[in-house]
C-alpha cells in the first residue's frame, strides 16, 4: 500500500494547490481534516518547507 501525506500549517490544512502570478504556488487551506489534499512523501515535504508547516503520514487501516 502506497504512503499518503497531507501538509499543516497550525490548526490549518491544504486543500488546494492554484497557479498564481508568475508562476508561484498560492495554498487555499482549510480547516477541516476531511478537506485536506493528500500528496506523496516528496511533494509534500516541498510544500511544507515552502509554507513553513509539517507534512504528517497518513496510516490507513483496512475496516473489518
Amino acid at each position: 500500500m502506497e504512503d499518503f501525506y497531507i501538509v499543516r500549517l497550525g490548526n490549518l490544512y491544504v486543500e488546494k494547490l492554484v497557479d498564481g502570478f508568475a508562476e508561484q504556488k498560492t495554498y487555499s487551506m482549510t480547516n477541516y481534516i476531511s478537506g485536506a489534499r493528500i500528496f506523496g512523501d516528496d511533494f509534500s515535504k516541498k510544500i511544507a518547507e515552502e509554507i513553513g508547516g509539517k507534512a504528517y503520514k497518513i496510516n490507513l487501516e483496512e475496516a473489518e
